[in-house]
């Protein structure tokens, strides 16, 4: 599995290269882009950067509460068997 992610990963990073080089050569946004002073690269390379981990840490936090959540529902579905046991026995 960690195979497959990283393959989507590589793919999906080449097709934005793709698609950055594209934009660049064929329209007039490479003309401005290279006119730009140098610390604009920076900040843009910092919004992306700031976005990617956004949704990174989002994921790892939405996964750890998942997780948090099905240990929680174990716990009450052990209390309910037990219960139900429980009542089992004093009915004989």
């Amino acid at each position: 599995m960690k195979r497959g992610y990283k393959n989507k990963k590589l793919a999906l990073g080449l097709l934005m290269i793709l698609v950055l080089g594209f934009i660049v050569t064929q329209t007039s946004l490479g003309s401005l882009l290279i006119s730009s002073p140098w610390w604009v690269y920076f900040v843009l390379a910092g919004i992306v950067a700031s976005g990617y981990l956004a949704v990174k840490y989002t994921l790892e936090d939405h996964e750890s509460e998942q997780e948090w959540i099905e240990q929680e529902g174990n716990v009450y579905m052990e209390r309910l068997e037990k219960e139900r046991q429980q009542r089992h026995v004093e009915r004989s």
